[in-house]
Order: C-alpha cells, then structure tokens, then sequence
C-alpha cells in the first residue's frame, strides 16, 4: 500500500465518496476529503498532501480567490493539482499547466480506470 496521500476537494457528497473509494481502495492511497477549497486550504497547511484532486464547480462565492491561495500553496510547496471537471477536455496540456494544473480528468470518469489516470499524471509507480 502506497504512503501518497491525496487531498480530494468535491462539494458534491456522492461524486466525492465514489472518488474516495477510487483512490484509496482501488489506488490505495491515504485520500484527505474537503467539500469546499477554503477548507482544503487549511488541510493542506495541517495534513501536506503529496496532490490535490480539485473540482472547481463550487458554490463558494469567492471560490477563484480560494483556488488561487490553493495554487500558491502548491507552488510553494511543489505539490501537484489536478483538476477534475467536466470541462477538463476543453483544454490542452499546455493550458492547464498555465492555469497552474499538473493536469486533469474528465467527469464523468471511470472508477476502475481512475487510479491509473491520477497516477499517470502525476506521474506516480501504480
């Protein structure tokens, strides 16, 4: 079993259990959940997880100022974000790197493909 751990941050409760039995049960890793990014931000500083699977459809008000401290903090302490949407295909490789992504998948996913996929992009032995 693998020591990564993930902090997996999706507001919505079903998509974000079906996310946690993919990563820690298929993928093995230890998965920290957050349902909002301004308290995945403070898990992040408490926990320091190896990456960060975010969806970025919230409810949250001032959700782009909380994904932008998020992005900080992964500058700062090198931690990979990878972005989980439904409009993850819109975009190239280049561009989510320049948005501040490692890279992205696309909802809706595959839960017996997904540990391959997060361990793919973040270039992670699965």
């Amino acid at each position: 079993m693998s020591t990564k751990s993930i902090l997996l941050i999706e507001y919505e409760i079903s998509i974000q259990e079906m996310l946690h039995v993919c990563l820690s049960e298929i993928g093995g890793w230890r998965v920290i959940l957050s349902n909002s990014i301004r308290e995945g931000i403070k898990l992040c500083v408490m926990s320091r997880p190896d990456a960060i699977l975010l969806d970025t459809s919230t409810p949250e008000t001032d959700a782009l100022i909380f994904i932008e401290q998020l992005k900080q903090y992964s500058i700062v302490q090198s931690v990979p974000i990878l972005l989980i949407s439904a409009r993850a295909n819109w975009f190239t490789p280049e561009q989510l790197n320049q948005m501040g992504f490692a890279g992205a998948i696309t909802k809706p996913f595959d839960p017996s493909t997904l540990p391959n996929q997060v361990s793919h992009l973040l270039g992670w032995s699965y």
